[in-house]
């Protein structure tokens, strides 16, 4: 890849708030807690288009992929850091935050494929803005996912302007925590609705595959994907596909509420 060339990219910026008051011992449990859910999760993106860069208290990755996919990671990925106290002997937490922009491929003194680019920089500074456990985005990401499907609309919050060190202003939005449960109160679901067999069956498409992966990773993380990919090959209406995920699910509850996503 020539550093010549400019790329847009996402980029995924995390941070783990306080690291630095943490004790050397505890710094190092952190860490390595940390790096193992990261490597653990970003399975789900194309190795190639993947660029990892550790910061110390947290992690940078630009992906010059689809978009949608640093979605599907980053909402895992919060979800799982939100569950550190179960998994880890110090309760830590991390701040997300997710821009779109250019950035240039560059060559690092070890000869690893790094990047420069106000893509990083603006992605650092979203970051700075959320709270333990947030996950924020730019206006340039939510504008170009939005546009990908209209489905993604209600999973975001604006957040307003804010104000970085350089006096910058930034248009940020929070991803939510309950995206399908927001969804449901929108569309004012009162109650559940069961899907019979005898209903209608609508015909299974490309957003109908993708809206799937976005119900799905709110409760499992990023391999949402790689699981309705999958799935999808296996039937051709939406009624089928989602009875079929459902198994993924944990608690009644939940599983009402992923297979009401339908939309059916």
């Amino acid at each position: 890849m020539s550093s010549n060339r400019t790329w847009l990219s996402s980029v995924l910026f995390l941070d783990i708030v306080g690291y630095s008051k943490h004790s050397n011992n505890n710094q190092i449990i952190v860490k390595n807690h940390f790096n193992k859910i990261i490597a653990d999760s970003i399975d789900c993106l194309c190795e190639e288009d993947s660029i990892k860069l550790d910061t110390g208290d947290g992690i940078a990755i630009c992906y010059l992929g689809d978009p949608e996919d640093i979605l599907y990671l980053s909402i895992g990925l919060r979800n799982a850091f939100m569950n550190t106290a179960d998994n880890c002997d110090i309760t830590y937490s991390v701040r997300s935050g997710i821009n779109l922009g250019p950035v240039k491929i560059v060559e690092d003194i070890n000869g690893q494929r790094n990047t420069i680019g106000d893509a990083i920089n603006v992605a650092q500074r979203v970051m700075d803005f959320a709270k333990p456990n947030q996950l924020l985005v730019s206006r340039s990401y939510f504008d170009v996912v939005n546009a990908i499907s209209e489905n993604y609309e209600s999973m975001f919050n604006y957040v307003g302007i804010r104000e970085d060190k350089h006096i910058r202003k930034h248009a940020v939005y929070e991803v939510l925590e309950d995206a399908t449960a927001l969804k449901l109160i929108e569309a004012g679901a009162s109650q559940v609705i069961e899907v019979t067999s005898g209903s209608a069956k609508i015909e299974l498409n490309e957003e109908h595959i993708k809206s799937a992966q976005t119900h799905l990773a709110a409760y499992i993380g990023p391999l949402a994907k790689v699981i309705v990919e999958r799935a999808s090959k296996q039937v051709s209406n939406v009624h089928d596909l989602y009875h079929l995920l459902v198994e993924e699910v944990d608690g009644d509850d939940n599983k009402r509420e992923f297979l009401l996503s339908s939309g059916e």
